[in-house]
C-alpha cells in the first residue's frame, strides 16, 4: 500500500510541473480500444515480430479505408504541385495501383514483400507520379514524382538484421527553372541506404539491444550536394526493481544514442545521448530522462525528458503531461523536400546550423468514448531557435527560347528565425456505424517572432519578424463509407489557414487559405482486384502553398487496385 502512494505523489508532483505530449506508451486506434503500446526492448516476448516494412509510397488520393488512424495531430502539409495524402496503404504485404489522370498524369504504386527462405524475406517498392499536359502557370512535363525501394529481413538465432535502399528522383519544370541555363528544368536526387540489427527476446531480466545506421545523399543537379552519416543505438534492461513481481509492473532502465554529420562544403556533428527510467502499472505509466546534445563548434546542451500519463475509469481516460526539448541539423534534404522552390545554388551557406527546441511542453487527455469514438484534445508551447522560413530570391532571373525578354521571376531562399509557438490540437475518430469511418484532426498555432539569427541589413530588415509560409491552423477530416460488398466510397478535406508571404516587390501578403477536397469511389470487380475513380481537388481552388506557385486544380483519375 505504501509502494502505490508513493508511486501515486510521484505522478502528480511530475505532472504539476511539465506537461507534453500524448503519451507514447499509450494510443488511440482504429477500433476505438485503448492498446498499450510499448517499445519493443519492453515485450516479453522470445520470440519478436517480423519488423513493419518501410515502404514509404504515398497514396494520391482520399480512401479513408487505408489511413491509419492514430492521435498524432501533426497534420502533414499538402505537396507543393498537388495535395498527396501520405498515409500509406493497408498492410498487405502485396499491392498495385495504376492509373491515369485526365492532364495525362499516370499513377503507378507496387509493393511487394516475400519470404525467399526460413531466414530471409525481401520487399521491392516502385512508385511514380507525373503530369505532362500543358497547365496555366507551368511548362509541358510540368512535374514527375518517383521512388523505389528494396528492404530485406535476415533472421538470425540471436536476432535479425534489416537492410534497405531508397532512392527518390523528382523532376520540376517550373518557368522559375526551366531556362537556358538549366533546360531540363530543376532535378532533386536522394539515396539512402542503411542497415538495422535487433536483439531477439526482450529486455526483461536481461540486455536488449538495437543498433542501426544508415547514409543518405542528396542533390541537385548542378547545384548543391549533401552527405549525411547517421548512427543510432537503444539499449534497455527491465526488471520489478519496485512493487509486486509482476511482468505488467515493469521498470527499465535504458539509453538512446543518436550520431548525425551533415556535410555541405563542410561538416558538422550533432551527438545525443538520452538515458532515462520507465515505470509501467496498471493505472500509470512514468518516464525520467535527460537528452544530452553535444554539437559541432557549441556548448553543451541539456534538456529534460520527463513523461507522466494516469489512466482511469477503468482505462478508459488518460491524462498526460511531457516536458522536453533538443537539436537537430537543418538538413538541406529537408528543405528542397519542404519547398521545391528554393534556388538551386546556396553558395553562401556552408552549413545550415542547428535547430533548437529549448522547451517543450505538452499536456493533455485522451479518451475512449462510448467504446466507438476515440478523442483527444490537448495545447504544446515550444521555444525555438534557429528554424528556417522561405523568402524571396530577388535575384532570380530566366530567358526562355521562344522570347528574348530577361524575366524576373520568383524563386525562394531561406532565413533562420527564432519563435515562441503555442498550439491548441484536437483529433477525433468516430465509427459511426459498422460500415462508415469519420476522422477528424484540428491544430490551431499561435506564433510568437523573437528576432532574426543573421546579420541585419537594412534593405532586407523587412523579412524579419513574420512566420513565413507557417499556417494559422491546419485541419483535416476523413470519411469511408462501404456501401456493401462491392462499392465503398470515400472522401477528405485538407485545409490550411493563412499564411504570411512575400512579393518579388518585397510587400508582404496573406495567402488565402488551402482548401482541398477529394472524392473516390473503389468498386470491386473480383476478391482482390477493384477499379477506382479520384477526383482531386474537387473546387479547383488552385490555392497557393508557394507564393506564385499555385498547384493544378481540378482533376480526375481513373485505374485499378490489386491485391495479392
Amino acid at each position: 500500500m505504501r509502494t502505490k502512494s508513493l508511486i501515486i505523489s510521484i505522478l502528480f508532483v511530475v505532472i504539476s510541473f511539465v506537461g507534453n505530449a500524448q503519451s507514447h506508451n499509450e494510443q488511440v486506434t482504429v477500433e476505438g480500444s485503448y492498446r498499450p503500446q510499448i517499445k519493443r526492448s519492453e515485450r516479453l516476448v522470445k520470440t519478436p515480430e517480423m519488423p513493419d516494412k518501410e515502404f514509404d509510397i504515398p497514396q494520391y488520393k482520399a480512401e479513408a479505408r487505408d489511413f491509419t488512424y492514430g492521435s498524432n495531430i501533426e497534420i502533414e502539409t499538402m505537396s507543393a504541385m498537388t495535395y498527396k495524402a501520405d498515409y500509406g496503404v493497408e498492410s498487405n504485404n502485396n499491392f498495385l495501383k495504376a492509373g491515369l489522370g485526365t492532364r495525362l498524369s499516370p499513377v503507378f504504386l507496387f509493393r511487394h514483400y516475400s519470404d525467399l527462405s526460413k531466414n530471409m524475406s525481401l520487399g521491392v517498392g516502385v512508385k511514380h507520379y507525373s503530369s505532362w499536359l500543358e497547365m496555366n502557370d507551368y511548362k509541358s512535363s510540368s512535374f514527375m514524382n518517383n521512388a523505389f525501394n528494396v528492404m530485406a529481413v535476415n533472421k538470425f538465432r540471436t536476432g535479425q538484421l534489416r537492410t534497405f535502399v531508397d532512392y527518390k528522383y523528382d523532376m520540376y519544370h517550373l518557368r522559375a527553372y526551366d531556362d537556358v541555363e538549366n533546360p531540363n528544368g530543376r532535378n532533386i536526387h536522394s539515396m539512402n541506404a542503411g542497415a538495422k540489427w535487433l536483439s531477439n527476446g526482450s529486455s526483461y531480466r536481461d540486455i536488449y539491444t538495437e543498433f542501426g545506421g544508415d547514409y543518405r545523399a542528396t542533390w541537385i543537379a548542378g547545384g548543391t550536394t549533401e552527405h549525411q552519416l547517421n548512427a543510432n543505438a537503444h539499449i534497455a534492461y527491465s526488471d520489478n526493481w519496485i512493487s509486486d513481481k509482476n511482468i505488467n509492473d515493469l521498470q527499465t532502465l535504458a539509453t538512446d544514442v543518436e550520431v548525425n554529420y551533415n556535410n555541405i562544403y563542410q561538416g558538422q556533428f550533432l551527438v545525443a545521448v538520452n538515458p532515462y527510467f520507465t515505470m509501467n502499472g496498471d493505472f500509470y505509466h512514468l518516464h525520467l530522462g535527460a537528452r544530452v546534445d553535444l554539437k559541432t563548434g557549441s556548448s553543451i546542451s541539456i534538456y529534460p525528458d520527463v513523461l507522466g500519463s494516469i489512466f482511469v475509469l477503468d482505462n478508459t481516460l488518460e491524462f498526460y503531461a511531457k516536458l522536453g526539448g533538443r537539436s537537430k541539423i537543418n538538413t538541406f534534404a529537408d528543405i528542397v523536400s519542404e519547398n521545391p522552390f528554393v534556388t538551386t545554388n546556396f553558395t553562401n551557406y556552408s552549413e545550415f546550423g542547428y535547430e533548437k527546441t529549448k522547451f517543450d511542453f505538452q499536456a493533455g487527455a485522451k479518451s475512449k468514448i462510448a467504446n466507438n469514438i476515440d478523442a483527444h484534445v490537448g495545447v504544446r508551447y515550444r521555444t525555438i531557435k534557429n528554424s528556417v522560413f522561405f523568402i524571396p530570391d530577388y535575384d532570380f532571373y530566366a530567358v526562355y527560347d521562344e522570347d528574348a525578354t530577361t524575366y524576373h521571376l520568383q524563386a525562394f531562399d531561406i532565413i533562420f528565425q527564432d519563435y515562441h509557438l503555442t498550439t491548441i490540437l484536437a483529433d477525433v475518430h468516430w465509427k459511426a456505424m459498422e460500415k462508415l469511418d469519420v476522422a477528424a484532426e484540428f491544430a490551431y498555432n499561435i506564433y510568437n517572432i523573437q528576432g532574426q539569427n543573421l546579420i541585419q541589413i537594412p534593405e532586407v530588415t523587412s523579412l524579419y519578424g513574420k512566420p513565413w509560409y507557417k499556417p494559422s491552423f491546419t485541419m483535416t477530416l476523413r470519411g469511408d463509407y462501404r456501401l456493401d460488398e462491392t462499392w465503398k466510397f470515400n472522401a477528405s478535406m485538407t485545409v490550411l489557414g493563412k499564411r504570411w508571404a512575400m512579393g518579388t516587390d518585397k510587400c508582404e501578403v496573406l495567402l488565402k487559405p488551402a482548401f482541398d477536397v477529394q472524392l473516390g469511389a473503389d468498386y470491386k470487380i473480383q476478391e482482390d482486384l477493384s477499379a477506382f475513380v479520384e477526383i482531386h481537388d474537387l473546387l479547383h481552388q488552385k490555392y497557393q502553398l508557394y507564393y506564385n506557385y499555385p498547384t493544378i486544380g481540378f482533376e480526375v483519375f481513373a485505374g485499378i487496385k490489386y491485391r495479392f
